[in-house]
């Protein structure tokens, strides 16, 4: 079957290599999004593995249109009693992006119109809608006159794992937590810290990561656990082949940091949530005034937005320079911010660098690396006392 699997743009390339790691073949990169074949297995992997898929879709059919009328007799067409029952509910999504079909509603309308009446010339009654919570929930995609139907095998947006139940500010999307750690490459091997840690979703992502954990639980109700088709020995079987796969052991120190107290008791709250609490460390504090450390990986996403003024955040920007100079020796630096213009005065030469997009928001994903041998710097701290290293 071929499989579409939708995420984050910026964000495709590191999905293909998950896709390719869980046995995807045919891997077809996209526009936010990853098209691949696979089989039923490689559908339930998909959704129970990949950290960075927001929605897992499998491919029905891809047709032309001239008006509503072909999608009608195109959608009346297809067998959709093979699908899903009489006694079954269904639900139409539908994304347009045309110059002639601009109604996503109507779309969805025509849609429903075929199908229900199909099952009415077959069997004399029709199944009913449920936009809540349907068995089966068929995806319409039109880009001017190309029309694609999916089924949607995930259910609600994969993104939301369970844990985050407190939140803050600007909370960043779990999907996108997890690309920032897939893409800086730690896999576990040196200490991981946040020293802006908000509401923690970057260092549970990590911890996952490290542990080799599935994103998602055991016991999600995906959607596809509603199918006519679904098969539930093979799913047990993928749950029980991933289960054996996480690795508490020898697991890496994880630390999260922020100056606020809310945002460090939201991390408290997300990070036993998620069942983590014996494993990442949460504590208030200045990043400005820790003591630093070597030989670790920092990945973390510092305040950029409209509350911050325009000379603040500069120079904002150019402490968390000076400061990662002067006390992370030796360390893996990555900082994601929306603020194109202050990433340049982090003062600091980047190895990597990514355009991401985190929300709406044109980003950078930066990597700095931290070698010893530092000169010696100067940095006017928050508080205006002058500091230099020795």
């Amino acid at each position: 079957m071929k499989i579409i699997a939708k995420t984050l743009e910026g964000l495709e390339q590191i999905l293909a290599d998950e896709i390719r790691d869980i046995g995807g073949e045919n891997i077809e990169i996209l526009n936010r999004a990853v098209a691949f074949t696979g089989d039923i297995t490689t559908l339930y992997k998909a959704n129970l593995l990949l950290r960075t898929t927001i929605k897992v879709l499998v491919f029905l059919k891809e047709f032309q249109i001239r008006n509503e009328n072909d999608l009608y007799d195109e959608v009346m067409k297809l067998p959709w009693e093979d699908y899903f029952s009489l006694d079954q509910t269904f639900a139409i999504d539908s994304v347009v992006n045309s110059s002639q079909f601009n109604h996503a509603n109507f779309i969805s309308l025509k849609t429903k119109d075929a199908i229900v009446d199909r099952f009415r010339q077959k069997f004399g009654s029709r199944p009913s809608v449920d936009t809540s919570d349907p068995h089966l929930k068929i995806n319409v995609h039109i880009r001017e006159n190309t029309v694609t139907l999916s089924f949607d095998s995930s259910g609600t947006s994969l993104h939301m794992r369970g844990y985050r139940r407190a939140q803050v500010d600007a909370p960043m999307n779990e999907v996108l937590a997890a690309g920032l750690v897939l893409i800086s490459g730690w896999k576990g091997e040196t200490p991981l810290i946040d020293p802006m840690c908000g509401s923690g979703t970057i260092l549970c992502e990590a911890f996952k990561i490290a542990a080799n954990m599935p994103p998602q639980s055991f016991d999600r109700n995906f959607a596809f656990k509603k199918w006519k088709t679904f098969d539930e020995t093979m799913w047990n079987l993928v749950c029980e082949n991933a289960q054996k796969q996480i690795n508490l052991s020898a697991l890496p120190k994880i630390q999260g940091f922020d100056i606020l107290p809310k945002a460090v008791k939201a991390s408290q709250i997300n990070v036993e949530t998620a069942g983590l609490e014996k494993y990442i460390e949460i504590a208030e504090e200045d990043f400005f005034y820790q003591e630093g450390t070597e030989d670790a990986t920092l990945i973390f996403n510092p305040p950029y937005d409209e509350r911050l003024r325009e000379n603040d955040v500069t120079e904002l920007y150019r402490q968390i320079g000076d400061k990662l100079k002067l006390c992370f020796t030796n360390c893996d630096v990555w900082i994601i911010s929306g603020h194109l213009e202050a990433m340049k005065n982090v003062g600091l030469r980047p190895s990597v660098r990514k355009k991401m997009l985190n929300g709406s928001i044109q980003s950078l994903y930066c990597k700095y690396e931290m070698y010893k041998g530092t000169k010696k710097s100067k940095w006017i701290n928050k508080y205006g006392n002058a500091e230099t290293n020795n």
